[in-house]
């Protein structure tokens, strides 16, 4: 479904930015006939709007409330607090990406997102995930740092290191002058229990920073994370739990890290009831109320797309 709320406003601008007089020699009457042209502009855009929001996005709004009715994925450590901690979310990931672990997901998430950096036929059959995992040290002017790796995945061609970072960049040490990742790169290499396998290094932020000190890590953002987790729900042939599991999942990533929470799901929900059942409003609230419904669903995509999916 289409947002149309920056496509209404830039008409509307455009109308307005496009006015001009029909006759240089009566100012006064062309400001009439501009004024005139203009909010007939402006009435065509909006009964379009209207009859276009009809067709396509009424079923939407209907189906949106039919699907969160009966409750939504609960996002386990979005309602428990404290849901930015990057230890935290670096275990439940872990958890994810952990074929040995009971989400009934076997190694195809892991996969989907391997997938999604370019490696398409990389074998994760009986892949071992570490979390916290010490790396080696690192040695520079000022002194030694132990190094440790939120996740660490060894499978049988190759070694996986995922560093995330929340609400902050590369970490300092005050015993070191070297940033994070190339402290990591420098145990990594000096550690023999890497050798004799490829390497692939990503740095998981939010937004998908770069670090621009450490060119071998391949960035990855949340959004990649939630992106790969509907690939996996609809490649099919998971079960029901299964499925719900890695809903309540995205459904984490989704809120927790950027510090959202519940009630940006239920200010949708509330958009939704209005514009579906609110027939006895004037033309201008009804406008209103349907900007404002489509707005949050262009602001909110992703979750939203999570919550329609069955």
């Amino acid at each position: 479904m289409e947002n149309n709320v920056q496509n209404i406003i830039g008409q509307i601008v455009k109308a307005k930015e496009n006015e001009s007089p029909p006759f240089e020699f009566s100012p006064s009457a062309s400001v009439k006939v501009s004024s005139v042209n203009v909010e007939e502009i402006i009435k065509t855009i909006v009964l379009t709007y209207h009859n276009d929001w009809e067709k396509q996005k009424l079923g939407f709004a209907r189906e949106f409330l039919s699907r969160t009715w009966s409750g939504i994925p609960l996002p386990v450590l979005s309602v428990c607090g404290r849901g930015t901690q990057e230890i935290r979310y670096s275990t439940y990931l872990g958890y994810f990406l952990d074929h040995s672990k009971p989400h009934g997901l076997s190694t195809r998430y892991l996969d989907e997102i391997l997938l999604l950096l370019g490696f398409k036929e990389l074998d994760t059959y009986k892949s071992i995930v570490y979390t916290e995992k010490w790396l080696g040290q690192s040695k520079d002017a000022k002194g030694i740092v132990d190094c440790f790796c939120d996740i660490v995945i060894s499978t049988k061609t190759h070694w996986i290191f995922i560093e995330q970072k929340i609400n902050s960049g590369e970490s300092q040490n005050p015993n070191s002058e070297t940033s994070q990742l190339l402290r990591y790169d420098q145990a990594i290499a000096n550690n023999t229990e890497f050798y004799g396998k490829k390497q692939i290094r990503i740095f998981l932020t939010p937004a998908g920073k770069i670090s621009q000190k450490s060119p071998e890590w391949q960035s990855l953002s949340y959004k990649n994370l939630v992106t790969a987790g509907f690939d996996t729900l609809k490649s099919g042939g998971l079960s029901n739990i299964a499925r719900e599991n890695l809903k309540r999942f995205l459904m984490d990533l989704l809120l927790g890290p950027f510090e959202k929470a519940e009630s940006e799901i239920q200010e949708i929900i509330a958009a939704a009831e209005k514009v579906v059942y609110n027939t006895n409003v004037t033309d201008r609230d009804k406008f209103v109320e349907r900007l404002h419904f489509d707005q949050l669903v262009s602001d909110n995509r992703l979750l939203v797309d999570l919550l329609m999916e069955g």
